[in-house]
């Protein structure tokens, strides 16, 4: 059976034409749907079997080698393609870098790096490493999820030709002038501890973007007040405040605590929460810190921060929850889509193949909120199902006679193809 679009999908994957020539573009509209519907290895011979433009197979193997067509504008359609469909005061970012391990030596990017949530031990692994930059937007009132359009492969320095190097902190940095380029309004960045750093912060604050990330427990902070010279003490005046207490220490201080409820992973809980401004000689700016604890977990304390010193503290920990909706993201990438079990190995190959994998699931995303508006928050797996089912139900009945009879039994064997497919 070969697959064809329905004219709701269509209209969302048509959002990335301007990216690709004229000889290019038929190609993603032929494997786009294969790709999501396929059960197992994605493999460009399977896509190409199953694809509705009667090429060649040499010609698939092309168009991510070879083609025709530019990462900026399709990032930039993607981008825009969410903002439109989820419209917001204040544009929410996350980024994070994701490990996807290889076998063999001879694709382009590959190398040696640690991996501190390996099961059943961390450990090195030998693999690819993503620098990913996504949309959080919200699908109900406390749940939200990411939507990625940005995404860059880190290299070490040693694999890279002169003047080629660039750290994760410079890639994303560029990524982030790409993004005020194309939005003018509010944006908050969220990001792990490993972001926050000057060499981010300082660009990201020129853009007028704000961080929210952890801070380390042996972060060293200032008072925001400098004091100044004493008369007739001889020195230079003071650079910076007064130490304040380590971060542990001051978590430590039970009456420094108030309690509020705060939406964390799509529930309310109630967490005890101290908040103050202070100078961060790291970061060379003053910062919102909010220590939060668990009343039901004394143990549980963590460290948040922010360069928006205006920010409340109970909107401060919401935001830096929905952090974690990039860590749903990459499983979802990982386990649905194919994104670690690509069998690409020439450069332009291996980014373009993890391009259009996350833009998957942003077009799925976007495709499932144009249809159903009004539908409950439901896991990317029932989104993915309901997709399947949906072109599986059109290629049926585009085939057949045009009854109601012939819509029931397309309906039918698309929910058997779903249940079959739905641990794909």
């Amino acid at each position: 059976m070969r697959y064809h679009y329905s004219s709701s999908f269509l209209g969302v994957v048509l959002t990335a034409r301007v990216a690709f020539s004229k000889r290019s573009w038929p190609y993603l509209a032929a494997i786009a749907v294969p790709w999501l519907l396929c059960a197992g290895q994605r493999c460009v011979t399977r896509l190409a079997d199953l694809a509705a433009h009667p090429r060649s197979l040499s010609g698939y193997y092309r168009f991510l080698s070879d083609g025709k067509w530019r990462l900026t504008l399709f990032w930039r359609a993607l981008f825009e393609v969410i903002v439109r469909t989820f419209p917001t005061p204040t544009l929410t970012l996350v980024l994070d870098d994701t490990l996807v391990p290889k076998w063999g030596r001879h694709i382009f990017g590959t190398g040696t790096y640690f991996d501190h949530v390996a099961r059943p031990r961390p450990g090195y692994i030998w693999g690819h490493n993503w620098v990913v930059l996504a949309v959080v937007v919200g699908l109900g009132p406390t749940a939200s999820v990411a939507l990625p359009f940005w995404v860059r492969l880190y290299r070490r320095k040693g694999d890279c030709r002169p003047g080629e190097f660039r750290t994760r902190h410079e890639l994303a940095q560029e990524a982030l002038d790409a993004v005020r380029s194309w939005y003018a309004g509010a944006i908050l960045l969220l990001a792990d501890g490993a972001y926050n750093v000057a060499s981010l912060v300082t660009p990201a604050r020129a853009l007028e973007i704000h961080l929210v990330s952890r801070l380390r427990s042996n972060a060293v902070l200032r008072d925001l007040e400098v004091p100044g010279r004493r008369p007739g003490r001889p020195g230079r005046p003071r650079k910076w405040g007064h130490r304040l207490g380590s971060l542990p220490g001051l978590a430590r201080v039970p009456g420094a605590f108030t309690p509020a409820e705060v939406a964390l992973y799509g529930r309310r809980v109630t967490l005890r929460l101290r908040e103050f401004a202070a100078y961060s000689p790291a970061l060379g700016r003053a910062i919102k810190v909010v220590i939060t604890r668990d009343p039901t977990r004394p143990t549980r304390v963590a460290y948040l921060m922010s360069t928006d010193v205006t920010l409340p503290a109970v909107a401060l920990v919401e935001a830096y929850a929905r952090r974690w909706t990039v860590e749903q993201l990459f499983a979802v990438a990982k386990t649905h889509l194919g994104f670690d079990s690509a069998e690409v190995r020439k450069p332009r190959a291996v980014a373009r193949h993890a391009a259009l994998t996350l833009a998957l699931i942003t077009w799925t995303e976007v495709w499932w909120r144009r249809v159903r508006p009004q539908a409950q928050v439901r896991s990317f797996a029932t989104k993915l199902g309901a997709l399947r089912t949906h072109a599986i139900t059109e290629a049926i009945f585009a085939s057949g006679p045009r009854t109601r009879r012939a819509r029931r039994n397309a309906e039918a064997l698309a929910g058997l193809f779903r249940t079959a497919t739905s641990a794909a």
